[in-house]
């Protein structure tokens, strides 16, 4: 238990900016940042894993803005299971190439997938904002952030996190039935027995009755 404690506190101290790291010493000893131990308790990884997740997700957000400081507003960056993605628009090929290859060089992502069209002038991001903020809110009852997450790109929806077969089904069928969504980008990824949390055995009494 003291061990699971321990990640989830690593955790939660890994997602907070670094401002907000220097801040909570001194903020009165009764807080409890519950929104985020809730996320983290219904995540399907494990502790740790999503420790080294959000570090791995700064580190990518770091050098994505060491790289290419005038693109950032515009780009996402993600982590799940050790594998980063980048999701948002670009100016041009080459800066899309640019950012990929910053994302590459991150030492400890097994992998990079990005979604990088080039920036149409007459686009209204608003819409898009205003939409992306719908489905999420629709999703996040069932599937918090730190399971689903959902952004809209010039009408396109794209997904990612990490659920099981089942709950990307219901997930997918649930998006299909938003009007306006014009495509749809799977990067959701299955569980890993050695990356999530273990099935909790049945408690003594459930399996006396």
């Amino acid at each position: 238990m003291n061990k699971i404690l321990s990640s989830i506190s690593l955790l939660l101290l890994l997602s907070l900016p670094m401002g907000s790291m220097f801040q909570a010493s001194t903020a009165h000893a009764g807080f409890m940042p519950f929104g985020r131990m809730y996320k983290a308790a219904k995540d399907d990884r494990t502790y740790m894993v999503q420790a080294s997740d959000t570090r791995l997700q700064l580190q990518l957000h770091k050098a994505i803005l060491t790289e290419n400081p005038s693109s950032i507003l515009a780009i996402s960056t993600f982590v799940y299971l050790g594998h980063g993605f980048l999701v948002g628009e670009v100016a041009s090929e080459s800066q899309s190439r640019s950012l990929v290859d910053s994302a590459k060089k991150v030492r400890g992502l097994n992998g990079v997938s990005y979604y990088l069209p080039l920036k149409k002038s007459n686009e209204n991001t608003e819409i898009s904002s205003a939409f992306e903020i719908k489905v999420n809110g629709m999703l996040e009852p069932n599937y918090p952030s730190s399971k689903l997450t959902v952004k809209v790109v010039q009408n396109v929806v794209i997904v990612l996190g990490v659920l099981t077969a089942e709950e990307q089904g219901k997930a997918l069928n649930l998006l299909k039935s938003f009007d306006g969504v014009d495509k749809i980008i799977n990067f959701i990824q299955p569980p890993s027995d050695a990356e999530t949390k273990r099935v909790r055995p049945r408690p003594l009494r459930n399996i006396l009755n």
